[in-house]
């Protein structure tokens, strides 16, 4: 029931703005000067400021990039594109960005193209359909209770069907954002000890840029799973940044 709360609420929340703020206009002007720093902390303020749109965290991270600190480059397109996971431009860069994290793991084509299936839509637009699943459900019951014929079972059996279709997805999505919570790498690099203690030896070490999931925290550390490699360890809270 709480689950199903949830998604309701989400389907009621409000678009993001869509119009570009003078703000931005500041920080475009600054990055096209080649002003990267400036320009990203331009961005930045932006951004503190409430405009934290799908532009302005793609814009950040193109700044972020182009001053060489690939962490937070696709810390910034990681969260545009969970803004708006259809825009072409935003993946390329994260892909190229990518690119340059000194990393062995690689995700296989088949992984990759079911990631991007499950994420085509975001989860407001995705409470948003399962809303017009639900009424669609409701005008299909009403027509079959006053023609009981081959035509209204079908539609009613075909709306049920989407609609729970709809609310499994929604339910899963839900679900996973409430029980993952993932980082990117921003310093240059990370060794990852196995207890939150500085006088232990690193287990492995994570390069700038590399994608983890943050399992626990305490007292300026985190534990981390990288889970393309099954592999935990703790590092410290500042070394990384929540893309949520």
């Amino acid at each position: 029931m709480r689950l199903l709360i949830k998604i309701i609420l989400l389907a009621l929340l409000p678009a993001a703005a869509l119009f570009s703020a003078p703000g931005l206009d500041a920080a475009n002007k600054l990055y096209e000067s080649g002003k990267y720093s400036e320009a990203a902390a331009a961005y930045a303020a932006e951004i503190s400021a409430g405009n934290a749109c799908a532009e302005a965290r793609f814009n950040l991270g193109n700044a972020n990039f182009k001053d060489k600190k690939i962490g937070l480059a696709i810390l910034n397109y990681e969260k545009a594109l969970a803004i708006s996971p259809r825009d072409a431009d935003i993946k390329y860069n994260l892909e190229f960005a990518r690119n340059f994290v000194k990393d062995n793991a690689v995700e296989d084509s088949a992984g990759r193209f079911l990631n991007a299936v499950y994420r085509f839509l975001t989860l407001n637009e995705l409470c948003a359909l399962l809303a017009g699943a639900f009424f669609l459900l409701m005008g299909s019951l009403v027509f079959r209770l006053y023609r009981k014929d081959e035509l209204s079972y079908w539609l009613a059996f075909g709306a049920a069907i989407l609609f729970t279709l709809i609310l499994l997805l929604s339910g899963t999505r839900i679900l996973d954002f409430e029980n993952n919570n993932p980082a990117i790498v921003v310093a240059l690099s990370v060794e990852a000890k196995p207890a939150p203690l500085d006088s232990t030896p690193a287990s492995f070490t994570l390069p700038e840029g590399k994608k983890v999931y943050i399992l626990n925290a305490r007292q300026g550390w985190a534990e981390v799973l990288l889970k393309g490699e099954n592999i935990k360890g703790w590092v410290k809270q500042d070394s990384i940044a929540e893309i949520r």
